[in-house]
């Protein structure tokens, strides 16, 4: 930092003209460099009594730190590089133990099944009074943990036309109506999903063109039931529910499997009524043996020795 006035005005040359008044500056610009001296001095003495921290003195601080870099070889910076490389590496195989604790040799997930079906009769027909109709026989359903009644139904639903050059496949499904807590039959548009909490009974192709003009009694659409029959709902489930769950390749198939049953709809659900009735080294298919719906099933597959 330089000084406010590091070239001071000289007095003229000429003795006549070196009076009193002029000398004044000269003052001036002296006592300005004076203050800027003192001002740097004062910082430093804060820096060096902020760096000598609890020491006594200055001196104190710097044999200390002297007595340090003696201490500080070349064998010993060879050592401490040597020791800080390993720790580095240690730490790496650490983390990537971690990782594989994690990603592999112990994996977990969520899953959701839905379990709902058909107790007894609920099959579909096409009607031959309507145009483009379907008639429902009636039956017993169950979902949600429970059964619900669901009744015959002449022209139930109709089937959309399809005026593409393809056929479509929609879907047939029955849906709780909330009035009378019976179960009523709809048919899904081309091109939709169906709704959540209903249960899926039929799937009906419609071929390219089908319309109620070129086929007003469905004579070219075909029904393909997909009922999954459970007759002696809630006492036994003779086609349990199955889903198939993924997971990172393990060495062979003898790896540990644990449910948690987090909630459901209806009943009781216990972990033990869930079943891996197969398993491969990159996922296991499991069974629900119980009549509750909506369940939501935590999973870990673990194999510590994934050698």
């Amino acid at each position: 930092m330089a000084l406010p006035n590091p070239n001071i005005t000289p007095l003229p040359n000429n003795e006549p003209d070196a009076v009193p008044a002029l000398w004044n500056t000269r003052y001036d610009e002296i006592d300005e460099n004076f203050n800027s001296i003192d001002q740097r001095t004062s910082d430093v003495e804060s820096e060096i009594e902020q760096a000598r921290g609890d020491n006594p003195s200055l001196a104190v601080l710097l044999n200390e730190l002297g007595s340090k870099l003696d201490q500080v070889t070349p064998e010993f910076q060879d050592q401490l590089a040597s020791t800080l490389a390993f720790a580095l590496d240690q730490a790496g195989v650490a983390n990537r133990s971690v990782l594989a604790l994690k990603g592999q040799l112990q994996q977990e997930g969520q899953i959701t099944l839905i379990n709902r079906g058909v107790v007894s009769g609920c099959t579909v027909d096409r009607s031959n009074n309507a145009a483009r109709n379907l008639n429902f026989s009636g039956g017993v359903v169950f979902m949600g943990g429970r059964k619900f009644s669901a009744p015959l139904q002449a022209n139930a639903a109709s089937v959309p036309p399809n005026t593409t050059g393809s056929s479509a496949v929609v879907r047939a499904y029955l849906y709780l109506h909330e009035a009378s807590q019976t179960m009523r039959l709809a048919v899904t548009e081309i091109g939709d999903t169906m709704p959540v909490d209903v249960i899926h009974i039929y799937n009906v192709t419609i071929p390219s063109n089908s319309t109620d003009v070129s086929d007003p009694n469905l004579g070219n659409v075909s029904l393909a039931s997909v009922r999954r029959v459970e007759p002696n709902f809630p006492r036994a489930i003779n086609a349990p529910i199955a889903a198939t769950v993924g997971i990172e390749t393990l060495r062979d198939t003898e790896y540990r499997l644990d449910f948690d049953v987090v909630e459901f709809s209806g009943g009781v659900c216990d972990p033990d009524q869930v079943k891996a009735s197969s398993r491969a080294t990159n996922g296991f298919t499991i069974e629900l043996l119980s009549e509750c719906d909506n369940v939501v099933l935590r999973w870990r597959a673990s194999k510590l020795n994934n050698n």
